[in-house]
């Protein structure tokens, strides 16, 4: 179980307990071996001798989900994967995490064109202690119809101004096939929702939070708790480990209480 006493970033990680760093040294490693080896089911993965390419069923989104490159091998790798892409006439995104090698791949990318987006802080939550706030998931529930995908697409189009219909149609898609591995979420504000998803994996340690947004009028009012209770939730009835999430620093304050634990940035 995860300490509940140390938060990192808080401590540097080198001044945690020496068992301390062991169990987050197993985590990372974990996480790193199902970025490279596995993805939910409406996703394709690709496994290459250096990289692990995974894109959506319909071509729509590509990435690189995993890396393990050296300082000789970075540069021609990167030009190799811009010119995939290139080639498919399709953007794609690098996810590159703080502990990926080489130590100076983001310079790397950045130098090949590659355009930076905001960082964001690997937070996890050891689900072996249930969590306190639980309690709050009755406020929130899973959109299990047609007509709730619809709800949440619209919520969500509001808040994040784009379009959303590629995560609707994965979303009704889980439904219509009686998948578990992609889910929606909604809370509901004075009959106004607020939205959410949530990534599991039979294989996975980690159920992953993404998504989750309030309208400007609802926020501070415990509705993104209440929405990450029910995830939390549905994660153990999935036998998941761990919750975890890619934290913007908007929702980092939320999530970093001694409960939680940071393991690496993402870009």
């Amino acid at each position: 179980m995860i300490p509940k006493s140390y938060v990192y970033p808080g401590p540097a990680r080198s001044a945690l307990p020496v068992n301390y760093r062991n169990m987050l040294t197993t985590i990372l490693q974990r996480l790193d071996h199902e970025r490279r080896h596995l993805a939910i089911d409406v996703h394709i993965l690709e496994s290459l001798p250096h990289i692990t390419r995974v894109r959506a069923a319909d071509h729509s989104h590509h990435n690189i989900a995993w890396s393990s490159l050296t300082t000789e091998n970075a540069d021609a790798i990167i030009s190799s994967e811009i010119a995939h892409h290139r080639q498919l006439n399709v953007p794609f995104e690098w996810k590159l995490y703080a502990h990926d090698t080489p130590p100076d791949l983001l310079t790397r990318l950045q130098n090949q064109g590659l355009q930076i987006g905001p960082r964001e802080a690997v937070m996890i939550y050891d689900l072996a202690t249930p969590p306190a706030w639980s309690a709050t998931a009755s406020r929130a529930q899973r959109a299990d119809t047609l007509a709730q995908v619809d709800t949440y697409r619209n919520v969500a189009e509001e808040i994040f101004k784009k379009n959303y219909d590629f995560t609707a149609t994965e979303l009704a898609q889980a439904i219509q096939s009686r998948s578990t591995q992609h889910r929606g979420y909604i809370a509901y504000a004075e009959n106004k929702p607020v939205i959410a998803r949530l990534y599991t994996h039979p294989k996975s340690h980690f159920a992953g939070l993404y998504g989750g947004a309030t309208l400007p009028a609802h926020r501070h009012n415990g509705h993104y708790r209440a929405l990450i209770a029910t995830r939390a939730k549905d994660a153990l009835a999935a036998n998941a480990k761990y919750l975890l999430v890619d934290a913007l620093p908007t929702s980092r304050p939320i999530l970093a209480q001694p409960s939680h634990f940071g393991l690496s940035n993402r870009i």
